[in-house]
Order: structure tokens, then sequence, then C-alpha cells
């Protein structure tokens, strides 16, 4: 808190001398452009804060699930295989009420303080992710999607479980929200581009 506090007071009392060296108009302009910068974060942060509980209000997508990203049954497990890209989480489909085991590659150079570690706010799981390949289990009990994310809630995908994956529609492989930070942002290494 101290070096919390001697870094912002000096910036404090930076603008505000700034602020009352300005003229009346164009002070008045900064105050309500500033109202509107501090809305647009707090609504920015309540998105991510939603992300972490499971619930995703997230920007779009223009993804949506390739056939590498849809489960194929094998025995009585589903498998599933994804790749971390560094700024982004793809997303992925599975059958509802059979295990999963879904295996994420991760390269060295992909891992870094914003994707790792993922979180599925649903199943109350937290997985720290290696390079090479981590196997994520888990079985899904009811249809729908369900958001996963990183640990900050800024990246975030969904996995949308379905009653029978020999009969997906359309809508099961529609955009997924927030399956890429949009703007390039925090570790990502894009502005803007979509998972695959």
């Amino acid at each position: 808190m101290l070096f919390f506090s001697l870094g912002t007071v000096p910036l404090m009392f930076g603008l505000g001398t700034v602020s009352s060296l300005l003229t009346g108009t164009f002070k008045q302009r900064m105050l309500q452009v500033s109202g509107v910068l501090v809305m647009f974060l707090g609504i920015l942060m309540l998105s991510r804060g939603l992300n972490l509980s499971g619930i995703n209000l997230a920007y779009a997508s223009t993804s949506t699930a390739n056939a590498g990203n849809i489960a194929s049954i094998k025995g009585e497990t589903q498998v599933v295989e994804t790749t971390l890209q560094s700024g982004r989480y793809q997303p992925i489909v599975v059958q509802k009420g059979i295990p999963v085991k879904w295996t994420i590659r991760a390269a060295e150079n992909d891992l870094n303080g914003c994707n790792n570690p993922i979180t599925i706010p649903q199943y109350n799981t937290q997985i720290e992710l290696v390079p090479g390949d981590n196997v994520i289990e888990f079985t899904p009990q009811e249809t729908g999607k369900i958001t996963y994310t990183c640990w900050m809630g800024m990246i975030s995908s969904t996995i949308t479980v379905v009653d029978d994956l020999s009969d997906i529609s359309e809508k099961d492989l529609a955009p997924s929200p927030g399956a890429y930070f949009p703007r390039g942002g925090c570790c990502a290494k894009g502005t803007g581009e979509t998972a695959n």
C-alpha cells in the first residue's frame, strides 16, 4: 500500500494542479470525457468479473468451433484437443453425460501471465498449464454453454454441451462470446484476430 500511495499521490497532485490552470470550458469538457471513461472502465471490469463467475457477456467473436474442436467418442470417454494461443482460447463442443478428456497443447512461448491458469467457474476448477499436453477431465451433466476464462477474466471462450454429438446444429457452432481479448491488450499478440 505504501508503494501504491507513493506512485499515485504525485500523479493526483499533478492532475489537481493542471486542472486548476485549465479554462472553464475546457475543464468542463475534460470532466465529461473523464466521466465517460470511468463508466466505460466500470462496465469493462464488471464484464471481466462476470466472466470469472461463469457468466460471459464479453465481446462476440466471429469464430466457430471447427471440426478439430468437436469431441469424438472413444469407448466410454469423449476426447477433444485444442491448441493454446497466447491471447485467445478455442471453443469446444462436447456431449452431455459422457466423461470428457480435453487435451490443451501449449507451446512454452504461448504461455504467459494472461492466459495461464485457466479457470472453469461452473466446475470450480483452475488448471495451471505447462508446456506440452495438459489434460482436463470432467463430465458435463447439462446442455448449454459453459464459460472458461483466464484467471483475470480477460480471455474467455466456451464449452458447448449438446445432447448428441452426431446431431450438432448451426446454433451449437455459433460464435462464442469473448473467445479472445479483442483489442490486442493484455498479453494478446494481435488486434482482434479471431480464434480458429
